[in-house]
């Protein structure tokens, strides 16, 4: 568990939702957007907001991947 660095107690994990939809990072060439992710101190209130990793998604990221040989005209990749 995350520990708040204002107070020391627990924080819970939470996701950034508005009227529109859920609060996402821009993707660059090739990775989507994602979520970001709050951690929420549940004594003080303090909020530290966190970007996912960019392995988060690992099936994506070998899914660009086989896209950049795939362009590169490589025989051995099925289409």
């Amino acid at each position: 568990m995350i520990r708040c660095v204002k107070c020391d107690n627990d924080t819970r994990t939470s996701g950034l939702v508005t009227p529109g939809g859920e609060v996402l990072l821009a993707g660059t060439l090739g990775t989507d957007p994602q979520p970001i992710i709050a951690q929420v101190c549940s004594a003080c209130g303090y909020i530290e907001l966190y970007a996912p990793q960019p392995l988060s998604r690992p099936e994506a990221a070998a899914h660009s991947a086989a896209i950049e040989v795939t362009d590169m005209g490589e025989s051995l990749v099925p289409a």
